[in-house]
């Protein structure tokens, strides 16, 4: 990163890096519970990862859930489901999600 971020100009890959590393670096988000609404969920049968947004009145976070993760389910998750997820935040930097 420049020495002077007022003057400096980022490119969006140096932006997604350095939020990625500011919130991967917050000890608060790296163990979280999270309560809402599952929507938009797409499961991918052959990488076995599964896809979807967790919402509540006031806003919504995207999410993963890896196979690994995905085959311990006792489960089946749909949208609409009101759940509370366990995992970490942090941002997938190729598309600052």
């Amino acid at each position: 990163m420049p020495n002077d971020p007022k003057t400096a100009v980022f490119s969006v890959a140096q932006i997604n890096e350095y939020i990625k590393y500011l919130i991967e670096d917050s000890p608060v988000l790296d163990s979280v519970y999270v309560v809402g609404e599952i929507s938009n969920l797409t499961a991918y049968h052959t990488s076995g990862h599964m896809y979807f947004s967790l919402k509540d009145e006031s806003g919504v976070l995207r999410a993963v859930m890896f196979k690994s993760s995905a085959m311990r389910l006792k489960f089946r998750p749909e949208n609409g489901m009101r759940v509370i997820v366990h995992g970490r935040v942090t941002v997938y930097a190729p598309s600052g999600q």
